[in-house]
């Protein structure tokens, strides 16, 4: 019985509850190593905030929306998908795919530990301040020119399109393949 009262008095932190909460209310698509797949999923409201331990797909889903905070220790792919934006609390622990999605903008100050997918996009721009941990892929995209502090720590590969210069103050570690 004193153990049930001090359970009960124990005090709660909100927010570690809100991600222990989270795999179960997506159970079915969660793997052992911390992975949610939805991918080809229908359209459905992702809890907020999001902390996905693993990789979360979402490639091909109707999902339109992502939460305002997410927290991918992996990779995230949104390919093929209907995201249109990225939230402005986006940490990626791995590579971000938005090859083929339906992204209109990505945020100021985005930071990718991976490589960034923007292929077969219709973005035409990126943010200024940009953070590219691995390769920067921009074939058939609509971008014609990179940001003035973008950092890319591996290569960029244009696959097809033409930018005319580089910014004076872009750090590009690898080579830009055209």
């Amino acid at each position: 019985m004193s153990i049930w009262l001090l359970l009960i008095l124990l005090p709660v932190n909100h927010s570690v509850a809100k991600s222990v909460i989270i795999p179960q209310q997506l159970l079915n698509h969660t793997d052992s190593y911390g992975n949610v797949s939805l991918r080809r999923s229908a359209e459905l409201v992702l809890p907020d905030p999001l902390v996905v331990a693993g990789n979360l797909n979402l490639e091909n889903s109707q999902i339109r929306q992502l939460p305002n905070a997410l927290t991918v220790n992996g990779n995230l792919n949104l390919a093929y998908s209907n995201i249109e934006y990225l939230p402005a609390q986006l940490h990626i622990g791995g590579y971000l795919n938005l090859a083929h999605s339906k992204i209109i903008a990505i945020s100021e100050g985005l930071q990718v530990n991976g490589d960034l997918s923007l292929m077969g996009t219709q973005l035409t721009k990126l943010p200024a301040r940009l953070y590219v941990g691995g390769d920067l892929y921009l074939a058939n995209s609509m971008i014609t020119e990179l940001p003035p502090f973008l950092i890319v720590k591996g290569n960029i590969y244009l696959g097809g399109i033409t930018i005319p210069r580089i910014p004076e103050h872009a750090q590009i570690e690898g080579t830009i393949y055209q």
